[in-house]
């Protein structure tokens, strides 16, 4: 337990204004340590301008902080992809992230447009982004606007498929988003698979033969079955088991940091390898 304790939690998976999330990195670092967390990594939305800032943070405090990023997929159902420890200055990967945001605006738009012709001209509402807008941002405008709820309510009438803000994201298959990832020196890690639907057997074993290396079994809407089932595919396929909360900020306040990490040996054995990485 004295082990335990001076390694502290990690969260290898969290969020901040660079993207949908409220808070500067350095702030997420500051209330990292303030939660026991000596381990972090910040993984924004198709972006890495906040890494040099939460790295910086992390050395002045004394938390080691992993360089991450999470990327969208193409695919039959929403898929992402984190990065750990990639390098943030890879050009590939920074050309692919630019593309990337040009093509988020571009959603954005339509949406926008989509929701104004239905009746919800939610544009004047539109929080301000410091990096990648998301469609977090258009569900806390029509909240603001007093057309939703909450951001689930938003999302459920507003942004799914079907409804009047919909509108679909082109990106790369997994096939690229993993090799690229590798490429600029990262663990692509298979983000939140318990909201996959469908045959997880199925979906794991192809992301396997395209290089995937680890898996998010550890979060904070898994349950206790599918973190057990997660851990057993990681064990099968030779894949490291991570622990993330999908930390936003008040965005998103059910995911606290650290939230989603537990004394285990994957875990142990996960951090021993980021930090041979780092």
């Amino acid at each position: 337990m004295e082990q335990e304790i001076r390694q502290g939690k990690m969260d290898l998976h969290t969020h901040s204004h660079y993207s949908d999330g409220d808070l500067a990195p350095a702030d997420i670092v500051r209330c990292a340590q303030e939660a026991g967390v000596t381990l972090l990594a910040v993984t924004d939305h198709d972006s890495m301008d906040g890494v040099a800032e939460a790295l910086e943070a992390g050395r002045r405090v004394g938390l080691t902080v992993a360089p991450g990023v999470e990327m969208d997929n193409r695919y039959d159902q929403e898929l992402h992809i984190l990065g750990l420890c990639v390098d943030p200055d890879h050009a590939p990967l920074r050309t692919e992230l630019a593309r990337a945001r040009e093509q988020r605006m571009e959603r954005n738009e339509r949406i926008l447009r989509q929701l104004s012709a239905a009746g919800y001209d939610v544009a004047p509402y539109l929080p301000a982004a410091q990096g990648v807008t998301t469609r977090q941002h258009i569900a806390l405008a029509l909240i603001r606007a007093g057309f939703a709820n909450d951001t689930a309510d938003a999302f459920q009438r507003f942004l799914r498929r079907g409804t009047p803000g919909f509108a679909a994201l082109q990106r790369p298959g997994p096939a690229h988003v993993i090799a690229l990832l590798r490429e600029a020196g990262g663990i692509p890690v298979l983000a939140h698979p318990c909201h996959l639907r469908g045959n997880v057997h199925a979906i794991v074993q192809e992301l396997v033969d395209l290089g995937i290396g680890g898996i998010e079994a550890y979060y904070t809407a898994s349950s206790p079955g599918q973190t057990a089932l997660f851990s057993s595919l990681a064990a099968q396929h030779g894949l490291l088991v991570t622990c993330g909360s999908d930390f936003h900020g008040a965005n998103r306040p059910v995911a606290q940091l650290g939230c989603a990490w537990t004394p285990a040996p994957t875990l142990d054995q996960t951090r021993r390898t980021l930090m041979q990485r780092l």
